[in-house]
């Protein structure tokens, strides 16, 4: 329940949030008089704090592959210099 009429509320609708479509931040009685500019910076930074993190890109199976062949032809490389030397 809300008291009194004389609230300031800041409506974000692009929350960038893939399960909420709006925010709604009633703005403290002794912060009234700051600009509405400065406001809805402020939410959206709120807000963008609260946002769950995107899950990570998955790394592609062939990609992991790749990366483990070139490694093991780099460690044996280099074990052949070593030895080789």
């Amino acid at each position: 329940m809300i008291k009194g009429v004389n609230r300031r509320v800041i409506e974000i609708t692009g929350t960038d949030s893939e399960y909420f479509e709006k925010a709604v931040l009633y703005v403290k009685a002794d912060k009234r008089d700051i600009s509405p500019a400065l406001l809805e910076d402020e939410a959206r930074e709120y807000i963008g704090r609260l946002s769950p993190a995107k899950p990570p890109v998955p790394v592609p199976l062939a990609l992991k592959l790749c990366a483990a062949a070139i490694s093991a032809v780099a460690v044996t490389l280099l074990i052949y210099l070593l030895i080789s030397l």
